[in-house]
């Protein structure tokens, strides 16, 4: 049976029309935000109209409990692996600065965020957070090839895992809509100079907000290579910044 959660308020006006949200959001924004109702019909909805019916806040009871049981479910994993004589280094950081996970995969926007497959919620993933930890390394440095491993054809495997990063609290978890206003498409397109009459063409992309949180985690049998991945990731995330745009400020965290 489908189940809703309250609507938030920018929600509001289309619940008068028979529109409720789904309790994924990440099936809302692929799927639900392309439709409205008019006239007592499924019509193709503006593009001004779907940016609207994008959900941004997850504080709401359902999807409280869903996020509460995942994270149970991700602190259960880490016991696990701390039973097999894995050290377990986990932390919570908050966003500094907008942040975009997952830019260039298709999206009802044109462009998309990382968001969990069956949940719908925001989450980081592993690959791109053991990424982000290697840059600036001495690849060379014996602690790194313990931490990341080498590749052909001196192989060796890695002796650190990066776990996907998770909301920490869905009372601070949300979405922004942010825009990318490129001047000169049919010079970044190669087919004409830059000219003054040339029309901007604003693209629409969600990021995850400033001051949410997210927990974080690594391991390894050995003590010291868990600790050094942690403080190597907590660096990078506090001083490059993940995702896309960083150059710009975006993908930032902070400590509190």
């Amino acid at each position: 049976m489908a189940r809703h959660f309250p609507l938030p308020l920018e929600e509001v006006a289309h619940q008068a029309v028979g529109l409720q949200t789904c309790l994924n959001p990440g099936l809302w924004l692929d799927h639900f935000t392309e439709w409205e109702e008019r006239r007592g019909e499924l019509k193709r909805a503006e593009a001004s109209d779907k940016r609207q019916r994008i959900p941004r806040s997850f504080n709401f009871p359902e999807l409280c409990q869903l996020l509460s049981a995942y994270r149970n479910r991700w602190d259960r994993m880490l016991d696990a692996l701390r039973t097999q004589n894995y050290i377990v280094q986990k932390f919570t950081l908050r966003a500094a600065s907008r942040v975009i996970v997952g830019l260039g995969a298709e999206s009802v926007l044109e462009t998309s965020i990382r968001l969990h497959r069956i949940y719908g919620f925001p989450i980081i993933p592993g690959s791109a957070l053991k990424g982000v930890t290697k840059e600036g390394k001495n690849e060379s440095d014996p602690v790194f090839v313990d931490i990341f491993g080498k590749s052909p054809p001196e192989s060796q495997a890695g002796k650190v895992i990066f776990f996907d990063a998770i909301p920490a609290n869905p009372a601070n978890l949300t979405l922004e809509l942010d825009v990318m206003n490129p001047h000169y498409a049919p010079y970044y397109q190669g087919v004409a100079p830059p000219a003054d009459y040339h029309n901007p063409v604003p693209v629409f992309f969600l990021t995850i907000g400033p001051g949410s949180e997210f927990l974080f985690a690594v391991a390894s049998r050995e003590k010291h290579l868990a600790e050094r991945a942690r403080e190597w990731l907590i660096e990078a995330l506090t001083e490059i910044g993940i995702g896309a745009k960083t150059v710009a400020g975006y993908g930032l965290w902070e400590r509190w």
